[in-house]
């Protein structure tokens, strides 16, 4: 049986974001390869997921991606926390990871189109650690203080942390992302779409490719 830890701490922080500062203090909750096989549409995760929670296919999806948004791809993240993991990870482990979030990001899976501004997120994150070489060149530097990531959000970015600790503020089942609430226009839905070609050769090139 799969982990669902993280998943049950994705479901709890949707509907009460203002524990988001506290999340991002902290370690990565176990099973968090699990939510990114739900945030990927990877059906046979999402079924066990609807056993073990009782939750429509639907708020898990919207569930993952909030989490993913908030504590994966929170502004300042390194490189190892993008791809939801910590430094003891295996280089398969990482390579898996990296897989679930592209598909995350795929246009298909998809329909937000302000979602692809973290595809260079997630692929720089990759380019750090993708080798024994780089990776002990970015563990050195990320020591040091060198190779912090930018902690400016992007412009569309709804940082949930500003939220304080005794708010209210819920988010219901029928809730996406906090990037719905201004969702992206219908042309840019287009737009997004004629990149998929792209996006499928990036991810073909990212995971059979290991060396520059």
């Amino acid at each position: 049986m799969s982990d669902v830890t993280a998943l049950r701490v994705a479901v709890d922080l949707m509907l009460i974001p203002s524990r988001v500062r506290s999340l991002r203090t902290g370690p990565l909750p176990h099973g968090v390869p699990f939510l990114l096989r739900i945030a990927a549409n990877d059906e046979e995760a999402t079924r066990e997921a609807i056993v073990l929670t009782g939750k429509s296919p639907e708020t898990l999806r919207a569930a993952a991606a909030f989490f993913i948004e908030q504590i994966l791809l929170r502004p300042g993240a390194d490189s190892y926390h993008i791809l939801g993991l910590g430094p003891d990870a295996t280089a398969s482990q990482l390579r898996q990871n990296l897989a679930l979030l592209l598909r995350w990001l795929h246009p298909d899976v998809s329909e937000n189109a302000q979602r692809s501004i973290f595809v260079t997120r997630v692929t720089t994150a990759w380019n750090d650690l993708k080798t024994p070489e780089k990776r002990a060149a970015y563990d050195i530097a990320h020591a040091s203080g060198e190779a912090e990531q930018d902690p400016r959000p992007d412009e569309w970015f709804m940082d949930m942390s500003a939220i304080p600790e005794s708010s209210e503020v819920t988010l219901y089942e029928d809730f996406t992302t906090m990037a719905a609430i201004n969702p992206p226009a219908r042309t840019e839905r287009v737009q997004q779409r004629k990149n998929d070609s792209f996006l499928h050769r990036l991810l073909l090139l990212l995971m059979g490719e290991l060396d520059d």
